[in-house]
Formats: C-alpha cells, structure tokens, sequence
C-alpha cells in the first residue's frame, strides 16, 4: 500500500513538472542553457575522470595491488600514474603528427603554383575536356595570379587575427580556466569515487523510496557504464592495430612519411569507420607532395587494408567487445554524426549498444516461459 502512495505521488509530480515545462517552454530552454553554461566544466571534468579511471584500474588491480599498501597511498599513486600516462601518450601523439604535418602544410603551399601549371598543361594537351566544363575553365590564371591570391589570403588572416586580438585572448583564458577546473574536479571524482557512490545511495534511499525502480535505474547505468568501457577499449585497441599495420605496410612498400601518417591515421581511426579515411585524405596530399604516383599507390593501399580491417579486425575486437550487430554500428554512426557531428559519432555506437542490450535482456526475460504452476 505505500508503494502504490509513493507511486502515485510520483506519477502526480512527474505530470506537474511536464505540464510546467509544456507551458514555460522558452523559459525552461533559457534556464537549462544557463545551467548547462554553468556546469560545463564540472561535465568535461567527468568525462576526463571517466577516461582516467580506466587507466586509473588498471593501475590500482594490477599492478599497484598490494596488502601491506594503504588504500590512500595506492590511489594517489594510481591517480598520479594515470595522469602521467594520458600526457605521456598525448604529447607522444602530437610531436609526432604537428611538425610533419605542419612542413607537409609549407611544402603544399609552395608547390600550388607548380602544380597549377602541370594541371594546365595536362589540360591544353586535352581540349576535349575543357569544353566539357566551359564556366570553370572560362578564367585563364598564370603563377602570378596564383601567387597574388596566396599573398592576399594570408593578408586577410593576418588582419583578420589583428583585428580580434581581445577576443582571442579573452577565449583562450577562458578555455584554460574551465580546463584547469575540470582538471581539478575530475582528480576530486577520482579520489572519492566510493564515498559519492555511498551518499548517492543514502539520498537514493531517502527520497525515492521504490526499490524497483531503484533496481532499474543502477541496472540502466551498470549496463550504459558497460558499454562505453568496452567501446572505448575496444576502439583504442583497434586504432593501435590499424596504425601499425599501416605504418608496416608503409615501409614495405616504401611510402613517405610512413611513420607519421600511420600515426595520424591511428589516432583518427578513434572516430569510428569514417576516422581512418580522414586521415588517408591527409596522408594522401602529403605523399602527394612528394610523389603522385606514390598518393595514388597510398589510396588502393589504404582501401585495402581498411576493407581488411573492417572484415576481420574491427568486428573481433570492437564490434564482439559491445555486442552490437554490424548493421547497427552503421546506423548508430550515421545518425549521431547526422544530429551532433563528432560527439554524435563516439556517443552512438555505445549509447546504441546500451539500448540494445537493454532490449535483448528484456525480450528474453518476456519470452522465457512462465513456470507451471501446479509443478
């Protein structure tokens, strides 16, 4: 009988708060903007406390497992071994990618005039195709012009930067500020994960008095926290794999900048299966620089292996980890990218591996046959 009370001063709350958001919607969308505002660095010192604390167990079960070790001592040992650990792998990652790829930038721009000139050559050997496309070829442009209009965009940058040097400034502050808080929440998270979870569990009890839902709710998070571990392990694991063999196959095949285009493609394989064609683009017009028979050779290379990759690797190691069918990573990323861009792609597929594990496990337990009564 008090269940069925609570139930329905429940159900009377919930309609009470729909029907006042229904009616103050634009104020209610103003009120949860400004809160969001608000909150964003305690949201991104989550989501880094999240990544941290799966390098953070690793740490604490393997190999800082220890009796004679107080609890304190190993997870501020944990805590700090993880931290170094994500700095060490990013600034790996970046000195490895930004001075290549900003020397490959200065030599494509230098080497636009010159590749100019080869297109056009090429095309006044074969008029047949300039007819073809009149409007885009009605224009005749020399290395001059070419060279003018380089001259003019970077002007424009330049002056386009001078003019908004407050503004810059002004960002960047702030975008360090809200890094360095949430820095700080997510080693606060971090260090007092149990104590939250027990206060949490305490208010729990205290104000949602059903244990059904309750039940519910930590089984929802336990199975959504499930999914994102193994996507983003699983998604780690794959783009290692997807980058060596890159950078192996590189440098039997004798490509330039194989080590750092693998690495590039690596780390872009973290976007899932559109990440690593981002990274071929790039390769392509670095090797392109070089040699273009050799950017052509990198095309085929790189379908190849990505095909490979998706047949025998990908599935095995990220689709088996979250248990979502082939088609279905498909669709997750298509409409994530289609509503929220980059966050939609890494958000999809585990936040679609929840809903589907959520469904399975409820289709079986509705389909499993009721026992026999008069057994």
């Amino acid at each position: 009988m008090k269940e069925k009370k609570d139930l329905i001063r429940y159900a009377v709350l919930c309609v009470a708060a729909l029907f006042l958001i229904t009616h103050y919607w634009d104020l209610a969308v103003s009120w949860i903007g400004t809160f969001l505002k608000a909150v964003q660095p305690l949201l991104a010192g989550c989501v880094i406390a999240y990544i941290l604390n799966l390098i953070m167990n690793f740490y604490e079960r393997r190999l800082l497992y220890s009796p004679k070790m107080r609890p304190g001592m190993r997870r501020a040992a944990s805590i700090s071994l993880s931290i170094v650990t994500l700095i060490l792998i990013l600034t790996l990652i970046v000195n490895m990618v930004l001075p290549e790829l900003r020397s490959c930038i200065q030599i494509l721009i230098s080497s636009i005039p010159a590749a100019y000139n080869q297109v056009m050559a090429f095309l006044n050997q074969y008029p047949e195709v300039t007819e073809l496309f009149p409007q885009f070829f009605s224009t005749q442009m020399d290395m001059q012009s070419v060279r003018k209009l380089l001259d003019q965009f970077l002007s424009w940058m330049n002056s386009g930067v001078g003019a908004s040097v407050f503004n810059y400034i002004t960002s960047v502050f702030s975008v360090v500020v809200n890094s360095f808080m949430a820095f700080i929440f997510a080693i606060y998270l971090l260090a007092c994960k149990e104590w939250m979870a027990r206060q949490f569990n305490r208010l729990w009890d205290t104000y949602f008095l059903l244990p059904v839902i309750k039940k519910r709710f930590f089984y929802v998070l336990e199975t959504l926290n499930g999914c994102f571990h193994r996507f983003i392990v699983g998604q780690c694991t794959e783009a290692v794999i997807l980058g060596t063999l890159c950078i192996i196959g590189m440098l039997i095949f004798q490509f330039p900048y194989a080590v750092m285009i693998g690495v590039l493609i690596g780390v872009t394989a973290l976007i899932p299966i559109f990440g690593a064609y981002i990274g071929g683009v790039i390769g392509f017009i670095m090797i392109f620089t070089v040699s273009p028979v050799k950017s052509l050779f990198f095309l085929i290379f790189l379908v190849v292996l990505q095909q490979l990759e998706g047949q025998f690797i990908y599935p095995r190691v990220v689709g088996s980890s979250i248990g979502l069918p082939g088609i279905l990573v498909f669709a997750a990323v298509t409409v994530g990218a289609s509503l929220f861009g980059i966050m939609g792609v890494l958000l999809g597929i585990p936040l679609m591996a929840t809903v589907y594990q959520l469904l399975k496990d409820d289709l079986r337990k509705r389909e499993r046959p009721a026992p026999d009564k008069e057994e």
